[in-house]
């Protein structure tokens, strides 16, 4: 029954298709979105925790801390080194006349904590010599093909690319450059107070969360670890900008879509078939048995369209990967899972109106004329 009708089945598999893909593969890159707004939190992975003003609201977003702060941070009991992490935007004047806005990351000369995770070419500990910058891979294509040894002006001050390096770039990133912090203010003018994040590191037999909680008594600094400094910039995210709605309608959208298309297709299917479920009522199967022939046969077509369409996703975020696109997208099993049941749900309502018809249906349709 469920393949008698080529066409219809094939209509009904690749309409649950599009729909789980559409499911997927928008998840996948709202949730790729939420993370590039977690900015420098993706490549600093040496501190325990990041040292903040208590107002700030997500990582984009901070107020500078006085250097006094720093002092006071590095005297709290269990902090094995407390070091400043500077980040800020500047416009880079190129060698063909344009100019790109960057994001100035700057760290300390001595330690280099906050530095990116890998480098491509050149060596990190060059990073200390006067006015000497690392790019980002994928911003030096954009900054007219910087390349190590090339001379920029940044804000109208001579700048050295000694490096290009592997790192993840912000919501807001147009490019990253890395430098130490003392050259970062001078390529980006700031006030008196010039510290943007205080990062932390705990000693080996302290408590982090005690650590945490004596910071936070210090009264006009908060600590945060990695992770809640992440979902405090996702919750702000979603809830402060119409991220969140726009494609929440659009996997809403997906969810009716196939819901819709599986209910008539599926009961159109049901109805060309109905003589057949009126044999069977008229040998005597049970509404119970009915009702399992039909749920089996949505959760075929369910389970057959839900793997075209993921695995069309699963396609897509591999393909974003490999050529490394601007268009991030994160495919974690959670969503693998949620898509799943939500598609199970799509065909298993859309078959309820089919339930409905063959309950109805009375034995005698079958001595019809």
């Amino acid at each position: 029954m469920l393949v008698g009708d080529r066409t219809k089945y094939v209509t009904l598999v690749l309409g649950l298709a599009f729909a789980a893909l559409l499911m997927n593969q928008q998840g996948a890159i709202f949730l790729g979105l939420l993370f590039q707004a977690t900015g420098p939190l993706q490549n600093v992975k040496q501190p325990d925790l990041w040292v903040m003003d208590p107002g700030t609201k997500w990582v984009a977003e901070y107020r500078s801390i006085s250097d006094q702060k720093l002092d006071r941070v590095r005297s709290v009991p269990g902090v094995e080194w407390a070091e400043p992490f500077f980040t800020n935007w500047a416009v880079t004047e190129l060698s063909n006349g344009n100019f790109k806005k960057v994001q100035i990351l700057g760290i300390p000369r001595n330690t280099l904590v906050g530095r990116p995770v890998e480098m491509v070419e050149g060596n990190i500990e060059d990073l200390r010599r006067p006015d000497a910058i690392v790019v980002e891979r994928g911003s030096a294509a954009l900054m007219n093909n910087a390349k190590v040894g090339d001379e920029l002006k940044i804000n109208d001050r001579r700048a050295v690319v000694v490096g290009i390096c592997k790192a993840k770039k912000g919501f807001e990133s147009n490019g990253i450059i890395y430098t130490t912090f003392d050259n970062a203010i001078k390529f980006t003018p700031v006030g008196r107070e010039r510290i943007s994040y205080i990062l932390v590191k705990a000693k080996p037999q302290a408590d982090v969360r005690q650590v945490q909680q004596a910071i936070d008594g210090l009264g006009d600094v908060v600590a945060l670890t990695p992770d809640e400094f992440r979902l405090k910039t996702i919750d702000f995210i979603v809830i402060a900008t119409g991220i969140g709605v726009n494609f929440g309608i659009t996997i809403a959208l997906g969810f009716v879509v196939g819901l819709l298309l599986s209910a008539s297709i599926f009961y159109q299917f049901t109805l060309e078939n109905l003589r057949y479920f009126a044999v069977l009522k008229a040998m005597g199967t049970g509404s119970a048995t009915l009702v399992g022939m039909i749920l089996l046969q949505a959760f075929v077509v369910g389970t057959v369209g839900y793997g075209i369409g993921a695995g069309a996703a699963g396609a897509f975020t591999l393909a974003t990967r490999a050529f490394e696109s601007e268009l991030s997208a994160y495919f974690p099993w959670q969503l693998l899972v949620g898509s799943f049941f939500a598609t199970l749900g799509t065909i298993g309502l859309g078959s309820l109106l089919s339930i409905r018809r063959v309950l109805g249906v009375s034995p005698g349709v079958v001595f019809a004329s």
